[in-house]
């Protein structure tokens, strides 16, 4: 996860692997910076202004890789004098508030692009940016991608899994627990995540466990 203490532990013990960086951890650290790098924007345009709103109301539209944006489905958009847009015209909007998330935005698809296409020339394009032309939050995630080379470069070549969906699932349970604040036992907490994920592996088989458990209570009676 591109923790610089396990990879110098894992050195220690095991001389001859193969470290191999988590794409989901090298996506995540230009995520975090984008992120912030967007709410920067907004304190500078100032809160309650048309721009912070923009920002604030479609922040899941700037964190979304742009092969997941629509370009062909409109949509009234309060925030834009109800004009009927696009999501892909939406981004154009917003980057024109602010350079400093322009380039964040561009950095962001750009490493989403190198990763999903295994594109070992566009990693090293984008990690030939100089630090001092990005904005700050970014120079630590440029640093950090560019000592952790070698092992994302390892990534493209052999076949991995990613724990993105197990950190994403780990999350959401954090946010039922908060919302909720806390559970009086651990079994409707238990049945509370089994609803929020419904077709998940566990939820499924709890579903099959207790339909086979209801045809024998059927059967008995």
């Amino acid at each position: 996860d591109l923790y610089t203490p396990y990879r110098r532990l894992i050195r220690e013990l095991f001389p001859h692997a193969i470290i191999i960086a988590d794409h989901f951890h090298i996506v995540a650290q230009a995520y975090r910076a984008l992120n912030q790098i967007r709410i920067q924007a907004m304190n500078r345009a100032g809160k309650g202004t048309h721009q912070w709103r923009a920002l604030k109301h479609f922040w899941k539209l700037v964190l979304t890789p742009a092969s997941e944006l629509k370009y062909d489905n409109y949509w009234r958009r309060a925030n834009f004098g109800y004009a009927q847009l696009t999501d892909v015209e939406v981004i154009h909007r917003l980057l024109s508030l602010d350079e400093e998330l322009e380039q964040a935005y561009r950095y962001y698809q750009d490493l989403i692009f190198a990763v999903s296409r295994r594109s070992r020339s566009r990693l090293n394009q984008l990690l030939t940016i100089k630090l001092t032309v990005l904005p700050q939050p970014l120079q630590k995630v440029q640093r950090t991608l560019r000592q952790h080379k070698k092992e994302i470069l390892h990534s493209f070549k052999y076949e991995t899994y990613t724990n993105g969906p197990v950190e994403g699932t780990n999350n959401k349970i954090k946010v039922i627990k908060r919302v909720a604040y806390g559970f009086r036992n651990f079994a409707n907490f238990r049945i509370r995540i089994l609803l929020a994920f419904p077709n998940t592996y566990i939820a499924i088989n709890w579903k099959n466990t207790q339909a086979a458990r209801a045809k024998v209570q059927a059967r008995a009676a």
